[in-house]
């Protein structure tokens, strides 16, 4: 039994302590260009990130789609003893990737001034949507490496070199702390800068990439690959959920961002920037965990080796809940010293400011079970289900968005937050139960000694 434990734990560690440590690693490189443009550019650039960041956030829902779907699928024909095939598909995704990443770089670039500018309601919003017009027009021409970089480090777990993707990520963030410390503090270039020093390190990370795979041991077939076009669409609809999920926070996100400016609380836009640095910090690490772990269980249970499986599970259920109310306590006891590290020390911290940041963690772990709840129904291939968990957010966080200022004071527009995560976890667990019954499983045996 003790063995057991240990051997298992030891499993998790393995695949998603690597992708964990990844992730934290994605988080300081979101928090970087936050941190430099919050202390060296100003409060207008920071409020601009606000507006900034539902946009980066389709970005980030392409690559989730590629990395989800992609580590399902490959780690499951690898588990049936079909590694060429996972070879060729893992080919395939790479030149589809590139071409859908092309195509997002092209159109954003066409739509991202309109989009932005509809959010303006008086001259003092000029400023700072010019600011995140500058800032998306440059950051778009990474979006190519962007989702490279993302699905490497999926298929990296896929192939039994976890600890790789920690080197890959951590030598992207690396770079762009550097470059934006250059581009910001030495050139002076603000939120031009910033968006360079991103790119760049996105290019970076897709060198390393093609260096790794050329040069490497690890050899792929030559084969286009352009014959596996179907499993690109099997992966589409797995991770569908994901994306769909992250495109419907982008669209939720741009809503709060034009409610608050209805309110004339531009001030709450850059809490609204340090909110979102800081729950990359908690969605980013926990998805790391519960993605991470997803390749093992799509291996083990392809396999038939349910006894493996289902303690794969249950360990990391474990794992999931400590972390996350270590995460929660971190949260709530350090608001205030966690929102200085973002803004100039002349700047003002309000009451208002910190019950924002507060109200939107107040019911944050309800995260970390819907996080893994929707992380074992990508790892057993389920399709609709993430989807319509997804869907979520739309159903409840628009109407409050809409109806919290009206009967709140505007700072509490941040509950829908809150609200939403146990929402999303309740119909996570409602629609697991019958899906494990599909796949001959239930909570009974995933959590039986």
């Amino acid at each position: 039994m003790r063995e057991d434990f240990f051997s298992t734990i030891a499993e998790i560690i393995k695949y998603g302590g690597s992708t964990f440590a990844a992730l934290v690693a994605m988080s300081i490189y979101t928090a970087t260009d936050g941190f430099f443009i919050g202390n060296w550019v100003g409060v207008d650039a920071l409020e601009a990130m606000a507006l900034i960041f539902p946009i980066t956030m389709i970005f980030g829902a392409i690559g989730t789609l590629f990395e989800t779907g992609g580590s399902a699928v490959v780690s499951e024909k690898i588990g049936a003893g079909e590694k060429t095939l996972a070879e060729k598909i893992i080919r395939t995704n790479y030149l589809f990737a590139a071409v859908v990443g092309i195509i997002v770089a092209v159109v954003g670039n066409i739509i991202i001034e309109p989009l932005l500018r509809f959010l303006e309601s008086s001259p003092d919003e000029h400023h700072v949507i010019d600011l995140a017009v500058e800032f998306l027009r440059i950051s778009l021409c990474g979006v190519p490496f962007l989702i490279v970089v993302y699905m490497t480090g999926a298929f990296m777990r896929c192939i039994d070199k976890p600890a790789h993707v920690i080197y890959l990520v951590g030598s992207t963030v690396v770079i762009n702390i550097i470059l934006d410390a250059l581009f910001i503090i030495v050139f002076g270039w603000g939120m031009q800068g910033a968006a360079l020093a991103t790119v760049l390190a996105q290019v970076s990370g897709s060198v390393i990439v093609f260096w790794y795979f050329k040069y490497s041991r690890q050899k792929f077939s030559s084969s286009s690959g352009l014959s596996n076009l179907i499993y690109i669409f099997h992966e589409i609809r797995i991770g569908a959920g994901f994306a769909v999920a992250t495109v419907m926070m982008s669209f939720i996100e741009y809503f709060l961002n034009a409610m608050i400016l209805h309110y004339d609380a531009a001030n709450l836009l850059a809490m609204a920037t340090v909110s979102n640095i800081i729950l990359s910090f908690v969605f980013l690490p926990l998805n790391g965990l519960d993605t991470g772990v997803q390749p093992l269980v799509s291996k083990l249970y392809a396999a038939k080796n349910e006894r493996h499986c289902t303690r794969v599970m249950r360990y990391s259920f474990f794992l999931t809940v400590i972390l996350t109310f270590a995460i929660y306590a971190v949260l709530m006891i350090f608001t205030e010293e966690l929102t200085r590290i973002f803004l100039d020390s002349d700047e003002p911290i309000t009451p208002e400011m910190l019950t924002f940041l507060r109200a939107m963690f107040v019911l944050q772990p309800f995260v970390g079970l819907y996080t893994w709840l929707s992380g074992i129904m990508a790892a057993l291939e389920d399709e609709w289900r993430n989807l319509v968990i997804s869907l979520v957010p739309l159903v409840v966080q628009v109407p409050l968005i809409w109806l919290l200022p009206k009967v709140l004071p505007i700072e509490y527009i941040s509950l829908n937050y809150s609200i939403n995560d146990v929402a999303e976890a309740l119909v996570a667990f409602l629609l697991i139960r019958s899906f494990l019954k599909e796949k001959k499983l239930s909570f009974k045996k995933i959590f039986s000694a």
